[in-house]
């Protein structure tokens, strides 16, 4: 059973356990009152025995999830298993024979574990990883509480005054205690409000030079409209989406102007993937102000490596990008081949759109007219906030680059499929037969060249991109170590209790955030004991694919790396490129719900403030 599942049967099993002791505890207390029905007293001896079944079942998952990792059973082990079997071994010596001697039953064993096997579902669901001082202290007082309160009513003793005052004072100070853990304290990001002290990111910018290639990117209102007929208001770059493909050669000088003209939102420009000086990053509040209507914005930065990448608004991308405001940026190599073509996929009206080469989106078949016999590129960008399943049919084709990067000993693949990251890029490269040749996305044929003869969808494994080409030295020795675990809990989030996405039990922006030097090698491990994927997406750097799951991996440079449930990765992170950092999740959802935090360096410091004006998330 994977991780993922086990995850999934703890969860079932979380809250089976709660309601089987709550009809056990409920049942013994009928028996109390009732005590000549013995039916009554065959179901709460049936009711015990099968609750603690299930709370034996939930131990085996919890030593399970210990086994995968400590992050996913670290609450379960700590808090929620010693409040429910302690009191289940208690039921078991004392309640059970009593119930089987037709005796009258002690009914606040059963409680406690009914409230144990809840405190258990708490402790998830609030303090998740890691386990804090305060939140035991909080669940373990509330779960006394309930105990004491159940004792007095279960032996006739008088609630008084005081008994409530008491409770009162264990329910706030459980407050207290929960939101101790789950404020992270500080700014929102290092470095806020002290710009004497340190370089500004302000100052982090690209050259200017005379011979810059030049662009315009205004954002305004659009229309999109399928081929299909369905229709969307969209925000475009120069009235097209996706916005024009800025095409430079590698070494170019980059220069973009951004024209805000839409009448009521905040734009800028992030380089999605391109390791950009870091005020020239696009992240409202961070490194710069958002441009506001009616102003202008220059980017420049220098076109040092080649590869496929993108751009978009970084304010509230989660609306923004979905709306249209993204285009793709290819920086080609010295020598570029004749038949590159860009295929840019996106989801509007509901529907999944393939743009090919900057054209509108289709929702239907699009031909390409390639010629036989050439190399040919393909390089396709995942702008959605999901990960797409793609695959080539009728040729047998290469990996050859991911997130920019060429990938070493790059073998052909034949019916394998390839999972892309939301956000991330790969290259396919292939040699063009004289018969047709199909780009299937999640299933569907979206890009077909060579003829309009039909080919199944590529139905092989899903290939793993971590253990594919040829492996390369990847560090070993590091200057610090950073943990983020991915969660979804409840935590403080504007201010308020909110469902959030979290990183080690924290949501934006409490997350704390890491500090490194220039010069430093930071291994990162990543840990999703959520339900849904998490595209990791570190700004300004790309990071080395260590391991997976606690597989080595080929040392991949990868900018966006997908996480599923119940996965471990562990990558390396050089600080090489000095700046104020966002990191998030690529699902734009779960940044905008606190998924999103900073990687600093020290001395960088930053003069702007996260307000709705510049909202980064």
């Amino acid at each position: 059973m994977s991780t993922a599942q086990l995850i999934a049967v703890d969860q079932i099993l979380s809250v089976l356990v709660v309601a089987v002791w709550g009809a056990a505890a409920g049942f013994c207390t009928a028996v109390i009152r009732r005590p000549g029905i013995r039916r009554t007293a065959l179901i709460a001896t049936a009711l015990v025995a099968a609750a603690i079944l299930a709370t034996g079942a939930r131990v085996a998952t919890a030593i399970a999830l210990a086994t995968a990792g400590w992050w996913f059973a670290a609450e379960k082990i700590t808090v929620a298993l010693p409040l429910t079997v302690v009191p289940a071994l208690a039921t078991a010596v004392v309640t059970l024979p009593r119930l089987q001697r037709g005796r009258e039953p002690a009914a606040l064993p059963p409680f406690a574990a009914a409230y144990g096997a809840l405190a258990g579902v708490l402790a998830t669901t609030v303090m998740s990883y890691p386990v804090t001082a305060a939140g035991v202290t909080g669940i373990v007082a509330l779960f006394a509480g309930a105990c004491a309160i159940t004792w007095a009513v279960l032996t006739g003793r008088r609630l008084d005054r005081t008994r409530v005052a008491g409770v009162a004072v264990l329910a706030l100070a459980l407050v207290w205690a929960l939101a101790g853990s789950w404020s992270g304290g500080g700014t929102v990001h290092a470095g806020h409000g002290v710009a004497a002290a340190g370089v500004p990111v302000s100052r982090l910018l690209g050259p200017s030079a005379p011979d810059a290639k030049r662009f315009t990117l205004t954002a305004r209102e659009a229309a999109v409209r399928l081929p299909s007929g369905l229709s969307a208001a969209a925000w475009a770059f120069n009235g097209q989406v996706p916005g024009p493909t800025l095409r430079v050669r590698q070494g170019d000088l980059v220069e973009v102007t951004l024209r805000n003209e839409l009448p009521d939102e905040g734009v800028t420009i992030h380089w999605h993937g391109y390791d950009v000086p870091s005020g020239e990053d696009g992240v409202p509040g961070v490194t710069q102000n958002a441009v506001k209507p009616g102003e202008t914005h220059v980017y420049r930065f220098r076109a040092a490596q080649a590869g496929t990448y993108w751009y978009h608004s970084h304010q509230d991308p989660s609306v923004a990008v979905p709306r249209g405001l993204f285009g793709l940026l290819v920086v080609d190599p010295a020598e570029p081949i004749e038949q590159d073509h860009t295929v840019a996929l996106h989801t509007f009206a509901g529907k999944l759109t393939m743009s090919l080469d900057g054209a509108g989106p289709s929702d239907e078949l699009i031909p390409a007219s390639i010629p036989p016999g050439g190399p040919v590129r393909l390089r396709i960008v995942n702008t959605d906030s999901v990960s797409r399943t793609i695959g080539l049919a009728g040729v047998p084709y290469t990996l050859a680059a991911v997130d920019g990067t060429d990938v070493p000993g790059a073998t052909a693949l034949s019916g394998q499929r390839l999972s892309l990251a939301a956000g991330g890029r790969y290259d396919l490269a292939f040699t063009m037969p004289s018969g047709p040749v199909r780009l299937h996305v999640d299933g569907h044929p979206g890009l077909l060249a060579g003829g309009p003869a039909p080919l199944p969808p590529p139905a092989g494994p899903i290939l793993d991109i971590t253990r594919y080409g040829t492996a390369t030295a990847a560090p070993t020795r590091f200057d610090k170590n950073v943990t983020w675990v991915l969660d979804q809990d409840v935590a403080f989030s504007g201010g308020l209790p909110k469902l959030a996405q979290t990183v080690n039990g924290k949501a934006w922006p409490n997350i704390p955030t890491p500090t490194v030097r220039r010069g430093e090698t930071i291994e990162i491990t990543v840990v999703n004991r959520g339900r849904e994927d998490h595209p990791m997406h570190p700004h300004g750097h790309h990071v080395r694919i260590l391991s997976r799951n606690g597989h080595p991996a080929n040392g991949l440079w990868m900018d966006t790396f997908d996480v599923a449930p119940g996965e471990v990765w562990v990558v390396a992170l050089k600080a090489d490129n000095p700046g104020m950092w966002m990191s998030h999740c690529h699902d734009l959802a779960h940044a905008a719900r606190g998924m999103e935090f900073h990687l600093a360096y020290e001395g960088i410091t930053t003069p702007f403030d996260v307000t709705e004006a510049n909202h980064p998330a």
